[in-house]
C-alpha cells in the first residue's frame, strides 16, 4: 500500500509542504487481476509494487536504474520490470492506476497531469502528494482482516505507531478466548473479597490498568454478595492471566481464587447466573447483576460486541438450567431467607419496626419482603428516591442517626465503600432496647464492634444466614444436572469461537 504521507525521502523540503490533513474517503480498493502501473526504482516505488502484489495486481514497474528491493520482485509472479524512462504512452487503456514515486518531482507532477488527462487514478507520494487522487493508509493483515490507519496525509509517524500498536493487539485475537479469574464464598473468606481493589474509586483505577494490558480485549468487573469476578475476552496466554490477576489482587489470595478459560469459562458463567453457584443456591438476583454488570461495562467502555455475544448466551442457557433445577432447589432469594432467618431467631417481623439502609435490588427486595410479613418499613437512601410500596416511610441518607433510633430490625444491604454503620451510631439505640443488625453488604456495612457495649443489639452476618439454609444435596444434584444442559449447549459457546478463529487464520 502506499504510505500515508511523503516518502521519508522528501526531506524537510516535505515536512514544510505537507500542510494541514487533507479530507479522505476510506476505501479498499478491489486491485486483484487488475493492471498497475509504478514509476521509479528506489525503495518507495519497491514497496508500491510490492503493497499491490500483495493485493493481487498486475504491477508494470517503469524506471532506467532497477535495483535493490525493485530489482528482487523480478521473481513475484504478476510483476513486470521495464529498464527505460517513463512515457506517456505507457498510460494503456488497461491501468486501473498509477503510482509515481521518483526523485524527480516535476517529472512526478507531469505523469500525474498525463493520468488526469486520460481519468487514470495517480497518487505522488513525494511532496506533491496532496495533488494526487489517493493516498493509502498505514496498514497490515492477518488472515482476511485488513486494518488501516490515517491521519489524512498529517502525521505519516503517528500511522504507524498506531498501526504498529493495533498490529499487536490483532496477534493476540487469535489466540483469545473467554477468561473467567474471580473467587467466591467456595474458596475464600468475606476479608479477602473486602481486600479486592474492586468498591469506589479503586475499580476505576483499576479497570483502567486492565485497558492498559495488551492482550485484554473487553471485560466486565461482577462483584455479588459472595463473589469478586474478572469476566473478559482476552489472550489465552499465562502472562495475560498473570497480570490480570495482579492488577485485581488475586496473587495475594494464596491460591483462594479460580481460573477458569475457554468452554469452561463459558459452563462456569452459565451456572452462576442460574444461581447454582451462589450462597444461597437457587437465588433468582445474581442474573439480573450479571446484565448490570455488563451494562455496566459498555457504559464505561470497557467492553464490545464480542463479550455481550457470549455472556448473552451463557444467560440463555442458565434460563434453561434454572428452569430444570427449580424442582430439587426451589426458588429462594436473599430477602425471602434474610426474613424466615429473622423469624427463626424468635425475631417475626409482623408489626415491628424494620429500617433498610440501601435501596438498590437487595435493598429493594428487602422492603417488599417485610412489607408483605407486616413490618412496619422504612428505606434510607443516598442519592436516587426508590420506588418502594406507598406504605413504606422514605428516610433521606442525612437523617439515618435519627431512624436508626427508632428501629427494632435493621437490615443493611449498601454496596461499595466504607461502613455505614459505626458505632456512634449505635449509641442511637436507646439503651435497654432489644436490636438485631443483618449485614447483607460486602464489603461489610457494619464496622466491627458496632454492638460493643450495647447488651441488647445483636449483629447478624450474610454468613450465618446461609450457614441457616443448608440444602447441599439439591444444591448437588442440581449442578450435575446443570453440567449436562452446559454440554448440551457447547455450540452457544463454539459459534462465537470459530468466528475470532476463523478471521484470524483467514
Amino acid at each position: 500500500m502506499i504510505p500515508d504521507a511523503p516518502s521519508p525521502s522528501a526531506g524537510a523540503a516535505s515536512r514544510q509542504a505537507r500542510g494541514p490533513a487533507r479530507k479522505t474517503l476510506p476505501v479498499a480498493l478491489l486491485v486483484e487481476g487488475r493492471r498497475c502501473l509504478v514509476v521509479g526504482g528506489g525503495p518507495v516505488a519497491a514497496r508500491k509494487a510490492e503493497s499491490l502484489l500483495d493485493a493481487g495486481a498486475e504491477v508494470v514497474l517503469v524506471a532506467p536504474d532497477i535495483g535493490g528491493p525493485a530489482g528482487k520482485l523480478r521473481e513475484r509472479p504478476g510483476m513486470t520490470l521495464v529498464r527505460r524512462k517513463y512515457t506517456p504512452g505507457d498510460l494503456d487503456s488497461r491501468l486501473f492506476l498509477v503510482v509515481t514515486a521518483t526523485d524527480d518531482h516535476a517529472g512526478n507532477r507531469r505523469i500525474l497531469d498525463d493520468c488526469r488527462s486520460r481519468g487514470i487514478l495517480c497518487a505522488c507520494p513525494d511532496t506533491g502528494w496532496q495533488n494526487g487522487d489517493f493516498i493509502s493508509p498505514a496498514s497490515f493483515r492477518h488472515g482476511d482482516l485488513t486494518v488501516s490507519v490515517s491521519t489524512g496525509g498529517l502525521s505519516c509517524r503517528r500511522s504507524r505507531m498506531v498501526k504498529e500498536s493495533l498490529a499487536r493487539h490483532a496477534e493476540g485475537l487469535g489466540i483469545a478466548d473467554l477468561l473467567v479469574i474471580g473467587t467466591d464464598h467456595r474458596v475464600s473468606g468475606l476479608e479477602q473479597r473486602e481486600s479486592l481493589p474492586l468498591y469506589g474509586d479503586r475499580q476505576d483505577v483499576a479497570a483502567a490498568m486492565l485497558k492498559q494490558i495488551l492482550g485484554v480485549h473487553e471485560f466486565m468487573l461482577l462483584r455479588t454478595c459472595n463473589r469478586v469476578e474478572f469476566v473478559g475476552v482476552a489472550a489465552a496466554t499465562p502472562a495475560v492471566r498473570e497480570i490480570v490477576e495482579r492488577v485485581l489482587g488475586f496473587d495475594r489470595l494464596e491460591n483462594r481464587f479460580y481460573v477458569r478459560q475457554g468452554r469452561d469459562a463459558f459452563g462456569h458463567l452459565a451456572l452462576v447466573a442460574a444461581g447454582l453457584l451462589s450462597r444461597m443456591a437457587g437465588e433468582t438476583h445474581i442474573c439480573s447483576q450479571v446484565k448490570a454488570a455488563l451494562d455496566d461495562s459498555r457504559r464505561a467502555g470497557w467492553s464490545g460486541g464480542v463479550l455481550h455475544d457470549w455472556v448473552g448466551r451463557a444467560l440463555h442457557v442458565s434460563k434453561t438450567i434454572r428452569r430444570d433445577t427449580e424442582d430439587i432447589l426451589g426458588r429462594r432469594d436473599v430477602e425471602a431467607v434474610c426474613a424466615d432467618f429473622l423469624e427463626a431467631q424468635g425475631h417475626g417481623l409482623r408489626g415491628r419496626r424494620v429500617l433498610v439502609v440501601g435501596s438498590g435490588m437487595i435493598g429493594r427486595g428487602v422492603v417488599e419482603e417485610a412489607v408483605r410479613r407486616g413490618a412496619v418499613v422504612s428505606c434510607c437512601y443516598h442519592v436516587r428516591v426508590p420506588d418502594v410500596p406507598a406504605s413504606v416511610a422514605l428516610v433521606p441518607w442525612e437523617s439515618l442517626p435519627v431512624a436508626i433510633g427508632e428501629a427494632e430490625v435493621i437490615v443493611c444491604a449498601v454496596g461499595g465503600g466504607e461502613p455505614v454503620l459505626t458505632a456512634d451510631l449505635a449509641r442511637r439505640i436507646p439503651s435497654g432496647r432489644q436490636a438485631v443488625v443483618v449485614d447483607l453488604g460486602v464489603p461489610r456495612n457494619v464496622v466491627p464492634g458496632f454492638a460493643s457495649g450495647c447488651a441488647g443489639i445483636r449483629v447478624a452476618a450474610l454468613e450465618e444466614i446461609e450457614r441457616a439454609r443448608g440444602g447441599g444435596d439439591a444444591v448437588q444434584r442440581a449442578l450435575a444436572l446443570g453440567g449436562r444442559i452446559i454440554l448440551e449447549h457447547g455450540r452457544e459457546y463454539d459459534e462465537i469461537r470459530a468466528g475470532i478463529q476463523g478471521w484470524h487464520q483467514g
